[in-house]
């Protein structure tokens, strides 16, 4: 069965191959497809026309162009001081708020709860043990 198969099968390629094909005689015309479609759009460059200028407009002088730079004065030294002591004031900031982190990850500090409207109950712990418990009142 499968010699006669193949026997067919290469039988109706020969016969496929040398068969006249009567649609070879059109010539298919290759086209610039992206070309086909921008002809519809055909760049035409406008005329340089001048500017009418409006008649309330007319005696109006013409401000020159603005650059884009500004030019700050100079520094001072007064300045460059004042930049010193709040470049140091930040700097102490972001120590301090490093140091309060530490204590609470080691239980150091002030813990206070409010008790009803007018107490409050308070503790100063050391490595969460109290050293020191206060009862206050707030009005």
């Amino acid at each position: 069965m499968k010699p006669v198969a193949l026997v067919l099968l290469f039988a109706s390629t020969a016969a496929f191959a040398a068969g006249d094909d009567s649609a070879s005689s059109t010539v298919v015309t290759q086209t610039d497809i992206r070309k086909e479609m921008l002809s519809e759009y055909k760049f035409e460059p406008n005329q340089a026309k001048p500017a009418q200028t409006a008649p309330f407009l007319a005696h109006e002088i013409p401000q020159p162009a603005v650059p884009d730079l500004v030019e700050a004065p100079p520094a001072s030294l007064r300045d460059v001081r004042t930049m010193i002591h709040l470049h140091a004031a930040i700097v102490q900031e972001q120590a301090d708020a490093h140091a309060a982190e530490q204590a609470a990850r080691l239980g150091i500090g002030v813990r206070s709860v409010r008790v009803g409207t007018h107490f409050a109950m308070g503790a100063v712990t050391v490595f969460y043990i109290p050293v020191a418990l206060g009862i206050g009142f707030s009005w």
